[in-house]
């Protein structure tokens, strides 16, 4: 599972630890494989105060040399989540051609529509993907047009995660619950999607 976005700022980091945390829930072995150089993945599971995230493994692998390898670790029968780094396309591509499924997570407003556009023609054809809403205010008008918009386009809505800080609030905290509901809606249909095709 690839967490995929060209911008920083959007929720990449928080969606892939908090899949991973769900994933783990499971008895599958889950491990994150953080490809970002910042690795705020790796360090949020690595000082996390919350019990779900002692069971995710980390692998830091900022190259796509090291993200080969760590993907070719992966058993068939494992969960792994991707943190991809924004503004690298090289490495971004790299693991979306890997992917069973692609989570791309995005905000309301600006020129959000058109980075999520520019991820979705870098993704291989036949692989499922769905966005998830970050820090959304579900009340407004701009985030109604938005999903209008995504739908219009044909573009999957798998979930909406409420604007919380206790959600993007890092390691210094337990996940938030609101977040872990929005979140498993996303796990399930991704798992979903994923099992449809595998399927075809």
């Amino acid at each position: 599972m690839v967490s995929a976005a060209l911008k920083g700022g959007v929720g990449k980091t928080t969606t892939s630890v908090y899949l991973a945390a769900l994933a783990a829930s499971g008895r599958r072995s889950v491990t994150l494989v953080d490809a970002d150089p910042q690795a705020s993945a790796a360090e949020w599971i690595e000082y996390a105060a919350d019990e779900r995230l002692l069971k995710v493994s980390v692998v830091e692998a900022p190259t796509e040399r090291l993200l080969g390898k760590a993907l070719d670790r992966a058993g068939a029968d494992d969960v792994v989540v991707v943190d991809t780094p924004p503004a690298h396309e090289r490495l971004l591509t790299r693991a979306l051609g890997r992917a069973d499924v692609v989570v791309i997570p995005t905000r309301v407003g600006g020129i959000e529509t058109s980075r999520v556009e520019a991820v979705l023609e870098v993704v291989p054809p036949d692989t499922p993907t769905g966005l998830v809403v970050c820090s959304a205010r579900t009340y407004t008008r701009s985030y109604q047009e938005a999903l209008g918009s995504w739908s219009e386009s044909g573009i999957t809505v798998w979930g909406t995660v409420p604007e919380r800080v206790a959600i993007t609030a890092g390691p210094d905290g337990p996940l938030c619950p609101d977040g872990l509901e929005a979140y498993r809606q996303v796990w399930r249909r991704a798992q979903t999607a994923a099992r449809s095709a595998r399927a075809r």
